[in-house]
């Protein structure tokens, strides 16, 4: 399982969440305490945000009583309020993929077909950029 992270903007108030995942029983897992970045501050605190929770992942053992579990309609409003992206580590390399979330069945999935490759070269100068874009393609 590769390092990975998702931000989530809401759509009311511009903020973002940046949510830590861990290596859950089966899958990655929505896992700890979030970083909230305000829509001002993205530009200066969003890539620093997201290196952060990527180095986090898979350090803390998964415990089921910190995972982020919603009931359906939390969860429901939570997809009407917010916008996602997903970032992974590359395997070899040292760059990020970025995926555009769209909403599909009650959650959020992303797409082979539409995602953006940033080189180890590109960090983190061209970071928040590529999220920005990743955020207007999202659905």
């Amino acid at each position: 399982m590769q390092p990975s992270t998702s931000i989530y903007r809401d759509v009311k108030d511009g903020r973002y969440i940046v949510q830590p995942y861990t290596k859950g029983p089966v899958a990655t897992t929505a896992f700890g305490e979030p970083t909230i970045v305000a829509e001002n501050d993205f530009g200066l605190r969003i890539a620093d945000a997201v290196f952060a929770n990527l180095d986090r992942f898979g350090k803390e053992a998964f415990e089921k009583s910190r995972a982020i579990r919603r009931s359906p309609n939390e969860q429901k409003q939570f997809l009407a309020q917010h916008l996602g992206v997903s970032v992974c580590r590359q395997e070899s390399g040292g760059g990020l993929i970025i995926y555009p979330l769209h909403r599909e069945g009650g959650g959020m999935v992303g797409s082979d077909d539409d995602f953006i490759v940033l080189a180890e070269s590109d960090l983190p100068q061209k970071l928040a950029e590529a999220i920005a874009e990743a955020f207007r393609r999202a659905t």
